[in-house]
Formats: C-alpha cells, sequence, structure tokens
C-alpha cells in the first residue's frame, strides 16, 4: 500500500485510516488552473484512489453575469451522475452474485417502511439521522 498523504490536520483522510478506498469527483478543468490550497500542496485528487471528473469548467459557474463574474455552479449537478452510475453499478454485481441489495426505499411507497427495517436494523450504528 502507497504511503498515506496529510491532510488538513496532518492525517490520512478518515476514510484511508478506517482502510476505504478514496473515489474523488473533482474538475479537472479547475484544478489545472488552481494551486492547491493545502500547505502540503495536495489536492483530494493526490489522496484519492481513483479521480471521476465531473466536466465543470473552471469557477463552477456557467451563468456569465452583466457586472462580471458568473454564477450558478454546476457541479453539483455533473457529480450527481457518476454517483448514481456507481451506485447503479454496485447494485448490479452484488444482484449477479445472488445477493439483495440494501437499498433505501421511500417511505412515500407501499411497503417502504418494512423494506427499510431489514437494512437499517444491518446497519445501524453506521446509518446517520440528520432530520
Amino acid at each position: 500500500m502507497a504511503e498515506r498523504a496529510p491532510t488538513r490536520r496532518g492525517r490520512p483522510p478518515v476514510v484511508k485510516e478506517n482502510g476505504h478506498g478514496l473515489i474523488a469527483v473533482t474538475s479537472a478543468e479547475h484544478t489545472d488552473r488552481v494551486e492547491p490550497g493545502h500547505p502540503s500542496g495536495l489536492r483530494l485528487s493526490d489522496l484519492a484512489d481513483a479521480v471521476l471528473d465531473n466536466g465543470a469548467p473552471y469557477g463552477d459557474a456557467v451563468l456569465p453575469m452583466d457586472g462580471g463574474g458568473r454564477a450558478c455552479a454546476i457541479s453539483s449537478i455533473t457529480a450527481t451522475l457518476p454517483a448514481q452510475q456507481m451506485v447503479a453499478e454496485v447494485i448490479s454485481l452484488i444482484e449477479e452474485a445472488g445477493g439483495t441489495p440494501p437499498v433505501h426505499l421511500s417511505a412515500d411507497i407501499p411497503g417502504g417502511d418494512e423494506h427499510n427495517r431489514m437494512p437499517e436494523a444491518r446497519y445501524a450504528g453506521r446509518i446517520r439521522r440528520t432530520a
């Protein structure tokens, strides 16, 4: 395993400390045009095991304003597609192996609450509720 690079706190990201892989979704165009903000000179992409380019432009905004500058960040939209593609691929791999994906269903559909009891029980302590 490669040596872990320090983060803002001088330690590897928690995900790496726990032995998990790190996937960075970032804008290659923006990254190539700015200096790293961390004193170590490292970027998120330097710490990641895989890097996905979200295609966002430099500055992450697409709407030019009359007075100068741009608004309307696009990375929140362009990052969603690869995230959902990864979910779809993982579901496919689990099903191909004969498993049942631990997917949380909407409580607003018939059977949703009942379905969700299994993954919630299985992953109790790992699911964080914010509302």
